[in-house]
């Protein structure tokens, strides 16, 4: 068994006047066309790609952005469902701001061709995110269809996270995200080969790049890829395949299933397999003396 999977690197158009979201969802359905094109089963697209709007009303602040894209959400989420229906690809639509009765959150609409279309909501937040934007975070984590699964950018820094839903089932980790600067890059990619290693399964990064030229994207730093477990049979480099760094474009690649059994069975080390071997058991730390020299002035 197999799926054939798109991740896309979102690069932020700048336009000098951009009047409506048109252009906005004109640029969401040129890779969702592309992925499609490609024979894709599935898109994952970035983390708050809707920051391109901002270019619709340039006297936002910074710490407005939230606030002001929430009326945005719905448009987003009905496009995702339909568009999914029409072209037959699972859309794993990247985030958007959406208020709830609890406030701001970041959630990510998921369209499934002929079942609507699903939520999951970011966990874990940035400083910026709470403390500029005031958002707050979400509860729990979702499960997709084709034993997929789903972690916003910051949650898969955290093992807890990709192990819950492996737990479950998962076998493809999907990972939007924007990150500004190399460091941040760099801490969510990493994150992304920790997991695919000790969970033994795939995960599809998919990054925004480009920028605004002011707050709240001042620059930004990346690049999507599709990332296997670092162990036979797959590429010496774990990457199945990437977009040019800080370029959009669009990757895509089969994931095959039947290889990931075999690397967690019979590979050289089955990090699923031996998942919950250990004990984990922490002995004390040796006590040291107060001080090296006693009341008599000696060593002790």
């Amino acid at each position: 068994m197999s799926i054939r999977v798109a991740a896309a690197a979102w690069k932020i158009r700048l336009a000098r006047r951009m009047r409506g979201d048109s252009s906005y969802f004109g640029h969401m359905h040129d890779f969702v066309t592309q992925a499609h094109d490609q024979e894709a089963d599935v898109v994952v697209l970035p983390e708050l790609h809707p920051l391109e709007l901002l270019q619709v009303q340039r006297d936002v602040s910074d710490r407005n952005a939230a606030k002001y894209l929430v009326q945005y959400a719905s448009a987003i989420e009905d496009w995702i469902d339909r568009i999914s229906d029409l072209s037959g690809l699972i859309i794993v639509g990247g985030s958007h701001f959406k208020e709830t009765p609890e406030g701001i959150k970041n959630v990510c609409a998921i369209g499934i061709p002929g079942g609507g279309s699903i939520l999951a909501e970011k966990n874990n937040l940035t400083a910026y995110e709470r403390d500029v934007w005031n958002i707050v975070p979400g509860r729990g984590l979702v499960r997709l269809p084709k034993e997929m699964g789903l972690t916003v950018c910051y949650d898969v820094e955290f093992p807890e996270a990709g192990r819950a839903l492996a737990e479950s089932g998962m076998l493809v980790q999907c990972v939007p995200s924007w990150t500004e600067t190399q460091r941040g890059f760099q801490r969510v990619r990493w994150s992304c080969l920790a997991r695919a290693v000790e969970n033994t399964l795939f995960v599809v990064h998919a990054s925004l790049v480009g920028d605004l030229g002011r707050e709240p994207v001042p620059v930004s730093y990346g690049s999507s890829a599709i990332i296997a477990p670092s162990m036979e049979p797959f590429p010496m480099q774990a990457i199945l395949a990437e977009t040019p760094l800080n370029e959009e474009g669009l990757v895509v690649a089969n994931l095959d299933f039947d290889k990931l059994h075999h690397a967690r069975t019979l590979g050289e080390v089955r990090n699923w397999a031996d998942r919950n071997e250990g004990t984990w058991s922490v002995t004390p730390a040796p006590k040291q003396p107060d001080t090296p020299i006693n009341s008599n002035g000696e060593l002790n």
